[in-house]
């Protein structure tokens, strides 16, 4: 939720009540399609993230496209002024994912609301349309909040107005690396993969993902379809022991469908600015520039040897053009000692099992979240 609420006609007698806006104001709430990606996009771009730093996320040239990543059956909803001007979506996508089996569960993300509607009832309306159409009984889904935004995560623990219970499921951590030499295991030797590598590299990333909750249960055998949009085999790197592939991960270029934008900055962090970018890892943009990054993603290393995965990264952040490399993991996730001492930022969420009736299913930790499907 960004910004403050202004009133929304909250003082004329004509108003709705239930809805807190005035009957000209004609709301429908649906399926988003193809056409309405303009829309969609002019909503993101009227509610960027964050206070001191606002960013904003893009979806162009195809909103739709990110969903495809995210989940393999999209389930996009958006509340439509009679104007057509989008004023509020969610994101309610199922895929299968690792729970002492496969499973399919949902991730709620997207979630924005305009601020000429925050404050009103278009966020229950929200959560019942979702309930009554989308949820099956005794279902539940998963999401990430992050830490800093203090107001959501305040708001969810309440269950006011219907929502559902935000059950707490483990902590993640992400990880922005800037270029920088690591050392990596003398026995270990990092290439580019081939499609040779394919069976190998399923093998490797499925046992990686049934040690871990959560974990989306994909296929590499996928690449070139929409799921894997923009990432060839050759964007992932192998790393070999004695020549047996033991870890593997792919560096994510997303800028063809989903940006990150330095929107503005506040008085204070612009003034200081050039300060911060003389001795920083992490450079800020001016305001009004993309974030240029590479995103990790399917990590699978031997044993969770967290060396392997050093050794990976130690290659990855030798040639990543400059462009740093974001990198999520579980909280207690073993291989997240291979990221300790590396310069860089590190930011926190919260990740929550989401419903409204019975109990959540059963995980352990670590659990596993891709930092591209996000």
């Amino acid at each position: 939720m960004a910004g403050q609420s202004p009133p929304i006609l909250a003082d004329r007698p004509e108003v709705d009540p239930c809805l807190r806006v005035a009957p000209r104001a004609f709301l429908t709430i649906r399926r988003a399609v193809q056409t309405d990606h303009a829309a969609l996009e002019e909503l993101f771009r009227a509610t960027p993230m964050g206070s001191r730093i606002r960013l904003c996320f893009e979806r162009d040239p195809d909103f739709f496209a990110g969903t495809l990543v995210q989940a393999d059956e999209p389930c996009v909803r958006a509340a439509f002024e009679n104007g057509g001007r989008a004023v509020g979506v969610f994101s309610a996508g199922s895929r299968r994912v690792w729970l002492g089996g496969e499973m399919p569960m949902r991730y709620l993300s997207d979630l924005r609301i305009h601020p000429d509607w925050q404050g009103s009832a278009l966020l229950a309306r929200g959560f019942k349309l979702l309930r009554k159409e989308v949820f099956r009984q005794g279902e539940w889904a998963q999401t990430l909040v992050l830490e800093d935004n203090v107001r959501a995560l305040e708001m969810l623990a309440t269950r006011r107005g219907g929502l559902p219970e935000y059950r707490p499921a483990g902590r993640y951590v992400s990880w922005l690396l800037p270029n920088q030499r690591l050392v990596r295991r003398s026995d270990c030797h990092v290439r580019r993969a081939t499609r040779a590598d394919l069976e190998s590299m399923q093998v490797l990333l499925d046992a990686s993902s049934r040690r871990r909750s959560f974990a989306g249960m994909v296929s590499l055998a996928d690449l070139g379809k929409p799921g894997w949009r923009d990432l060839a085999i050759e964007d992932f790197l192998l790393a070999e022991c004695d020549g047996v592939v033991t870890g593997m991960m792919g560096l994510w270029d997303q800028s063809g469908f989903q940006r990150l934008r330095i929107q503005a900055y506040s008085p204070m962090v612009a003034a200081l600015r050039p300060v911060w970018n003389s001795f920083a890892s992490v450079a800020l943009p001016k305001a009004g520039k993309h974030l240029p990054l590479r995103k990790v993603t399917a990590i699978a290393c031997e044993d969770d040897d967290p060396e392997i995965l050093r050794s990976l990264l130690a290659a990855a952040l030798r040639e990543n053009d400059k462009r740093p490399l974001l990198l999520g993991l579980s909280a207690e996730d073993p291989l997240g000692v291979a990221l300790r001492g590396l310069k860089g930022r590190m930011d926190f969420g919260r990740h929550f099992l989401v419903g409204w009736d019975g109990e959540p299913p059963e995980w352990d930790e670590p659990f596993a979240f891709d930092v591209a499907r996000i």
